[in-house]
């Protein structure tokens, strides 16, 4: 397992934590407290992160894999385990300056709801006039 300290905020405080992930096996482990933790499994390592955000809504995470309207694409996916994707703005292709990696720093325009992501996505995708291939299906 991989490890990587993050900054959240919970309960109004800025805090350092650490997730441990395995990007072979698509698989995160994340605890509230140093007590217990608890593993999570996805297609990658962004939607293991999409699952402990939505399992802790109390907790912000300070990461780019929080923001809004970040999202890997299939090939980012497969390619880095999800730990790479893009930053997308609307009307606007998505090129390789816009990619960001999943646990770097950020403190705007986070979502603690993975579907405010997906519906980003879908916003997006319509303002290049593109149509949605069932990405997170």
């Amino acid at each position: 397992m991989e490890c990587k300290k993050i900054l959240v905020i919970s309960k109004n405080k800025k805090l350092e934590t650490t997730v441990k992930y395995d990007p072979a096996k698509c698989m995160m482990t994340f605890s509230e407290s140093n007590n217990f933790g608890k593993i999570y499994h996805g297609r990658d390592i962004y939607i293991c992160l999409a699952k402990v955000r939505a399992e802790f809504p109390h907790i912000t995470f300070l990461c780019k894999g929080a923001k809004i309207n970040v999202t890997p694409s299939r090939m980012a996916s497969q390619m880095s385990a999800g730990l790479v994707a893009y930053e997308l703005t609307l009307g606007k292709q998505a090129t390789f300056d816009d990619i960001v990696h999943l646990f770097d720093y950020e403190d705007n325009n986070l979502t603690n709801n993975p579907q405010e992501q997906v519906d980003f996505y879908k916003k997006w995708l319509a303002s290049l006039g593109a149509q949605d291939h069932e990405k997170f299906n």
